[in-house]
């Protein structure tokens, strides 16, 4: 023994006392973003959504389904599309580090331009829908007449949303999410159950109209006049352009299983079905869509430090990860179940269906946080090379798992495609951030250097 003093080291914790650690600091983290309060509320608005939904599929035949989730999921994409993707663009400049006013600012350019851009894609789809009517009998036509006014309004009333997120008002943002999706359960569902899919199709317009509405006034403090800007108009556009590019592949992939899949089987039933399943796959997104809601401010917040930014990506798509694994295990076990109490025993069917597009929840949620970062380094080609893979991968699929296995071949096209895209949007983002973290490193550490001074 030497003469030296033993210094006593405390025992190593074990598991279970890293585990209550991880477990507690993840809390800490989460609560300082508005994570709990924003999953509360979202837990709250999905659940108004879904029991929209729910209540739907109740009153409306499986066909009749199956053409609402037609017509609809075009109507979706085209709002996406004539959105020209101003709504992202206002939600990362308007999270950027500058005046109150300068905010201000691009949330009234992203209102002025966000409403002339999905104006003018709404009458350029009624123009070619008037003029190239889509193979579809005549009352299916004429609902794709009806949803005209819905593209605008829908494109429009999201961007006071996400100001509010901008804001990092996640509260407020939140709360006013749940008084519009109370509204339009409330409108949807009463016109429906007294007239079916004509009150739904005729009553569609006016819940974005009055959700707008209210989404105004709640934010007219930071309503100023400002004369349009070419120069704010072309930011706003360069940069939403790419980011649409990319939520429009994966859009496009959903809208275009649900089309090729009523063309190839000549099924509204089998399309009422997979929408179903497309419900319950959104229903099980709940936590990764919340987290990505908080996660690009934070992650905008950390820009200038790679090194963190590319742990805190990495730490945010396994654990997303894990929990939809989870959830996936659950669904399997009393998905069937559930299906039949809650929607019906004629919906039955669409249980293999939900489970495999549950099980695409898990590449989606790995490959969310990898999606945002390149949103926050404005890397979003990546983005869209990813969307596109989804869309390619979709499509390809529809055409081998479709005519043999109906709405189960669509969903098993959809999530091979995810799997694909994921692995591309996960190897190229860290990939970059790997480089970036390397670049700051090297930087910090060269003598001389304002870095390595400090």
């Amino acid at each position: 023994m030497s003469g030296e003093p033993q210094v006593s080291t405390p025992p190593p914790a074990g598991r279970g006392a890293r585990l209550r650690a991880v477990l507690r600091s993840d809390v800490q983290r989460l609560t300082t973003t508005g994570v709990p309060h924003l999953f509360a509320a979202v837990l709250l608005t999905q659940g108004i959504s879904t029991l929209r939904r729910i209540l739907l599929v109740r009153i409306l035949s499986l066909a009749e389904q199956g053409q609402m989730a037609y017509v609809m999921q075009i109507a979706d994409f085209l709002a996406l599309v004539a959105d020209l993707g101003i709504t992202t663009a206002t939600l990362k400049y308007a999270a950027e580090p500058v005046s109150t006013e300068r905010k201000r600012e691009w949330y009234c350019a992203g209102l002025q331009w966000g409403t002339l851009s999905a104006t003018v894609g709404a009458l350029l789809y009624m123009a070619v829908a008037l003029m190239f009517p889509l193979h579809a009998e005549a009352t299916v036509r004429l609902f794709l007449l009806l949803i005209v006014p819905y593209i605008p309004l829908a494109a429009i009333a999201k961007i006071p949303i996400v100001f509010m997120q901008a804001q990092k008002d996640i509260k407020r943002a939140a709360r006013f999410t749940a008084i519009t999706q109370v509204l339009t359960l409330v409108l949807l569902v009463g016109a429906t159950y007294f007239f079916h899919l004509w009150g739904f199709f005729i009553t569609v317009t006016a819940a974005p109209l009055s959700n707008l509405a209210i989404l105004v006034v709640a934010t007219r403090r930071d309503l100023r006049w400002f004369a349009l800007s070419w120069k704010l108009a072309k930011r706003l556009i360069s940069f939403g352009s790419f980011s649409l590019l990319a939520n429009m592949a994966g859009m496009a992939a959903i809208t275009a299983s649900t089309v090729m899949l009523r063309w190839l089987t000549g099924s509204d039933a089998e399309v009422g079905l997979f929408a179903i399943g497309l419900m319950i796959m959104s229903t099980t997104r709940l936590l990764p869509a919340t987290l990505m809601q908080t996660a690009f401010p934070y992650l905008s917040g950390i820009l200038l430090d790679p090194q963190r930014l590319r742990a805190r990506v990495w730490e945010l798509a396994v654990k997303q990860a894990l929990v939809m694994a989870g959830v996936a295990v659950l669904w399997l076990l009393v998905g069937r179940y559930a299906i039949v109490l809650l929607l019906g025993a004629k919906c039955a069917d669409s249980f293999w269906s939900s489970v495999v597009l549950v099980l695409g929840g898990i590449p989606f949620a790995f490959s969310a946080a990898a999606a945002q970062a390149m949103l926050v380094l404005d890397r979003v080609r990546v983005n869209f090379c990813a969307g596109l893979i989804l869309l390619v991968g979709t499509v390809a699929g529809m055409y081998i798992f479709t005519p043999p296995l109906g709405a189960l071949g669509a969903a098993i096209a959809m999530t091979l495609a995810q799997l694909a895209g994921t692995l591309f949007s996960v190897i190229v983002a860290m990939t970059i951030l790997r480089r970036l973290a390397a670049r700051a490193g090297d930087v910090a550490a060269t003598p001389g250097s304002e870095e390595g001074v400090r």
